[in-house]
């Protein structure tokens, strides 16, 4: 006889839903730690795309099988660095990569642009992109808010080294992003955005 067929039904029927309860409770918790994690976007740096207050799940599990891909939005941590070159978070203030100790405990969500062996930078009020030994390319951009690429602030040419990416929002008029504190390192990747889920009548992929 199980230990279960013993209880009386009174008690059998808390301890099974005691236990169901801690099996879902750690089902949830391991989704969250290695699938998706739910992220709220705290500022205007990815309108329109993205809102103040829009809730995201971000993918966790595919960037142990691959790399971001170029348009991805992505969460991470911005690299860290001590005063006087960061912000009131710890947050880089300089592209400069001498000058970083690790990455900064906040998170950040933006667009990836350039990638690991490209040369990237603005001019006409475009983003071009060049790859060793292939012709030079303008990025087509239809996510920027007000279609202003690069809306007054110039992106200096920078070569992107292996294992670093360049990430934009897509407001760029007011986002913080690689034109202020640089590249992001591969580890400081966390996931990939994939759908908005709050508010509800802006739920949908991204």
């Amino acid at each position: 006889m199980s230990v279960f067929a013993s209880m009386p039904k009174g008690v059998r029927t808390v301890v099974e839903t005691a236990i169901t309860l801690a099996v879902a409770l750690g089902i949830a918790w391991l989704a969250q730690a290695f699938v998706v994690k739910p992220y709220r976007v705290p500022t205007p740096s990815m309108v329109p795309t993205l809102l103040p207050g829009d809730r995201v799940l971000a993918d966790r599990l595919s960037l142990d099988f691959g790399d971001p891909h170029r348009f991805q939005i992505v969460v991470f941590h911005p690299p860290h660095c001590a005063a006087p070159h960061s912000d009131g978070m710890g947050v880089c203030t300089t592209p400069d990569l001498e000058l970083r100790q690790g990455l900064a405990g906040t998170t950040f969500i933006k667009r990836v642009i350039g990638l690991p062996g490209e040369t990237v930078w603005s001019q006409n009020g475009k983003i071009w992109v060049q790859d060793a030994g292939k012709p030079k390319f303008s990025l087509d951009e239809p996510y920027v808010q007000n279609d202003q690429e690069i809306a007054g602030r110039a992106l200096q040419r920078t070569v992107i080294p292996k294992g670093f990416y360049l990430l934009m929002g897509d407001n760029r008029g007011i986002s913080d992003d690689s034109r202020d504190w640089g590249l992001e390192p591969r580890g400081g990747i966390i996931g990939v955005a994939r759908a908005r889920y709050w508010p509800i009548r802006r739920i949908g992929t991204l």
